[in-house]
């Protein structure tokens, strides 16, 4: 069917209602929040948490944004607040599955955070921000402030695991049985939840005010709330259904949807003249399709099918929406040959002009995705992967591997990561040794170039390393794609064990540490110095046993630098311990001489 224009503006709106919640405000209920119970918006709930936690800290310096430990941690006190205060936190929805709807959209907002990645390298080209404050922010973040002030200048983007690091911590808080990813969105379910049951919806989304959230449902804003401290109360303006209705004289069942639609149609309206043509119903009654199309989005919002097969099991908001996309292929007509699916992956700060850090670990995420269709017919042949975008484009294509091959490369991975454990005893290192190998073995495979992890550990060594430098930068968010990409494939093959597909040496990732403890950009350089100190050099010796032009770089790091007398003898190759090895590339990024036969 073809788009109406009032359709292509609402796509253009991203079915946003604008200025809502500001109209709204005369209308709301103001004073102190009464004891209640209150259902959370999950995401919505990480991202306040980063606002406050980032308050103390120099907002253009990704040195400076909060460890993912700050973040959950604070996120466990705000909510224990809210209870001191009276409330009842009833549930905590998070995202499951976003529905095809809103593609365009994140396809926008992907777009708009890659210029913004751009631009932000661009003013920092020669480095990040040098400043580093003490990390006030890790000690104590201020739950309720008065304001939260903004950074206007350019600005690297949000941590990128910020809303699975703050469900990691509610999931293993008292908040656990109550913390859901849900097979739809987060905003629907909390609607539900209170047209149900009564309460409040606690959420930064305007568009919850468009739901039936029914005679008792209400909505409360993050950024709303102030502390009453002396009355130990929460104040905040509370959007209660029923009561506006009740005040602009507009029928409680269709007259807020009318209204809604009303100014989606024409957003110059004023509220009074949207309430007063939603009771004569005027745009409904020469627009009864785009208004059904428009109100479905909240009463009949898209959830996935099969939900039931992720109950249980503790996936992150991206590999649940992964597997649910996966299981509709299985149950639709798109089981025929040729069938693709979509993942949108985290958003990493790494460094523009170089090949995405995604690329590093892709041999781990092609793993999973094809363990993914494991024991079923269809006939996946491709996954798209959603990472930076500067177009329009169907992403980057990963190739599912044959059946016969999966195996392989399973007993592949898992016999590198023994071989690591090994020699490494440090768990904090097992992933950045692997990181490290998969870059070494990547840029073998292409024959040119040469590896920047090693480049950064040489220069860790020598005492050279510009930590604030984007190359720092490319081979942290390398070391934070292969960590996310083993915690997707350990989720994948979690779910097939439960569905009786066990492969052999899961217990291989059970050494993954929760994203609280995953170590922090700030920390990086001293990591890397640990490294080298517990054995990881020899380490990457052993991975790459079968890479025999690398060896005696990796032999090199370990060793003391030349003097400068050694220097001048550049145009001899050099012997280490007996290996024959060529002179090193003066540019690190020259292409390397092809072996000897």
């Amino acid at each position: 069917m073809n788009l109406t224009l009032f359709q292509v503006f609402l796509l253009l709106r991203n079915m946003g209602i604008p200025h809502l919640k500001r109209n709204l405000e005369p209308y709301a209920e103001r004073g102190a929040i009464a004891p209640c119970n209150v259902v959370v918006d999950g995401p919505a709930l990480a991202y306040h948490v980063l606002s406050l936690a980032s308050r103390t800290t120099i907002k253009i310096s990704p040195f400076e944004q909060p460890s993912y430990e700050l973040l959950g941690r604070t996120a466990i006190q705000w909510l224990e607040k809210m209870e001191e205060c009276g409330l009842t936190i009833a549930h905590i929805y998070f995202d499951g599955y976003l529905p095809t709807s809103k593609r365009p959209e994140r396809m926008q907002r992907l777009i708009r955070s890659t210029k913004e990645l751009f631009k932000y390298h661009s003013t920092t080209v020669t480095g990040v921000s040098r400043e580093r404050s003490r990390r006030k922010g890790e000690k104590k973040v201020e739950l309720f402030p008065a304001s939260i002030g903004g950074e206007t200048r350019s600005k690297p983007p949000p941590p990128a695991f910020l809303v699975p690091a703050v469900l990691d911590a509610l999931r293993g808080s008292k908040y656990g049985p109550i913390t859901e990813v849900m097979g739809g969105e987060a905003d629907g379910y909390c609607a539900v939840h209170v047209r149900k049951s009564g309460g409040l919806v606690l959420t930064s989304d305007s568009d919850l005010l468009v739901h039936d959230l029914g005679e008792n449902g209400g909505v409360i804003f993050f950024t709303d709330i102030d502390l009453d401290s002396e009355n130990i109360k929460l104040v905040a303006p509370q959007f209660r259904h029923a009561e506006i209705c009740r005040k602009l004289s507009i029928k409680p069942d269709v007259g807020f949807s009318y209204m809604a639609f009303e100014i989606s149609a024409d957003p110059h309206l004023t509220l009074e003249q949207a309430a007063e043509r939603s009771r004569r119903g005027e745009a409904v009654m020469y627009s009864r399709e785009e208004y059904d199309s428009f109100i479905k989005t909240y009463l009949l919002p898209e959830t996935a099918p099969k939900t039931v097969a992720i109950c249980g099991l503790q996936l992150d908001p991206r590999i649940s929406e992964l597997v649910l996309r996966y299981l509709q292929i299985t149950t639709t007509a798109s089981k025929e040959k040729g069938a693709s699916l979509e993942i949108f992956l985290p958003f990493l700060l790494d460094c523009p002009s170089r090949t995405s850090a995604w690329e590093v670990s892709k041999p781990i995420r092609k793993l999973a995705y094809s363990l993914l269709q494991s024991g079923q017919k269809t006939s996946l042949k491709t996954v798209s992967e959603m990472r930076r975008l500067q177009t329009l484009s169907s992403g980057s294509q990963v190739d599912i591997l044959p059946s016969s091959k999966v195996e392989e490369e399973c007993n592949h991975l898992l016999s590198n990561i023994g071989k690591i454990k090994a020699h490494i005893t440090d768990p904090e290192l097992l992933w950045v040794v692997l990181s490290i190998y998969l870059d070494i073995d990547r840029t073998v495979e292409r024959a040119k170039g040469y590896p920047l992890s090693l480049e950064i550990l040489t220069q860790e060594a020598r005492g050279k390393l510009n930590e604030y430098s984007w190359d720092v930068l490319q081979v942290f968010a390398q070391v934070q794609a292969t960590f996310y990409s083993l915690r997707m494939l350990e989720q994948i093959l979690n779910l097939q064990e439960r569905k009786g597909n066990a492969v052999d040496g899961i217990t291989a990732l059970s050494d993954l540490p929760s994203l609280d403890k995953f170590l922090s950009l700030a920390d990086f350089t001293e990591t890397l110095q640990r490294l080298r100190e517990a054995g990881g050099l020899e380490c990457l010796i052993d991975l790459c046993s079968d890479m025999k032009d690398m060896i005696p770089h990796i032999e090199a790091i370990g060793k003391p630098p030349k003097s400068n007398k050694d220097r001048k003898r550049k145009a001899q190759p050099g012997v280490v311990e007996g290996h024959q090895v060529r002179a090193r590339p003066s540019n690190p990024f020259e292409l390397l001489n092809s072996r000897d036969d």
